[in-house]
């Protein structure tokens, strides 16, 4: 009995391992200095989650690692920025992916979140993908309709899921994310 939990733990951490948000690269937007700058970077680095940053004043972009095994939760970010006086242009994000099979208006549990593929064309994935966040409030208004007008779900307008959403619970925050 005692080996079959090893075994079970073992796969259960390996797999845990695997499905992981390694970094990712944020735009942020209303930047007109250097001090901009760096109240953005600040904001990022006290987020729990985040290992660490990489600021490009030049281009208003952030890399940020995220700590290993750390549950990251993308609103946080979008809230440091936006508590630093700024807003986010776009957010790009780089995971770990076991094989996993997406297409238009697939939901997948990742990492503790759910997310849902705009825009997509049906293909399997595995491996360090990136995808990017095509949310409200995680790139300029223009960009948000046209990922919106990529599919009739209501979820895209509210964030949240809605009875339109194959998976989860009514409510609960889904990520609207494209390759």
């Amino acid at each position: 009995m005692k080996k079959i939990m090893l075994a079970f733990v073992a796969l259960f951490l390996s797999v845990s391992a695997f499905a992981q948000i390694k970094s990712a690269s944020l735009t942020a937007s209303g930047l007109t200095c250097s001090m901009c700058s760096k109240a953005i970077y600040k904001a990022l680095s006290k987020v729990a989650f985040v290992q660490n940053v990489q600021a490009d004043i030049e281009g208003s972009k952030y890399q940020i690692k995220f700590k290993p095994g750390a549950n990251v939760v993308l609103d946080d970010l979008k809230r440091a920025v936006e508590n630093a006086g700024f807003s986010v242009a776009s957010l790009q994000v780089t995971a770990e992916f076991p094989p996993t099979q997406i297409k238009n208006d697939a939901h997948i549990e990742y990492g503790g979140a759910l997310y849902h593929f705009v825009g997509v064309p049906d293909e399997n994935i595995s491996g360090q993908q990136t995808f990017r966040v095509v949310d409200k409030n995680f790139l300029p208004e223009k960009e948000y309709a046209r990922y919106a007008g990529m599919t009739s779900m209501k979820c895209i307008q509210t964030g949240h899921m809605e009875a339109c959403c194959q998976k989860g619970k009514a409510g609960e925050r889904v990520y609207h994310v494209t390759l």
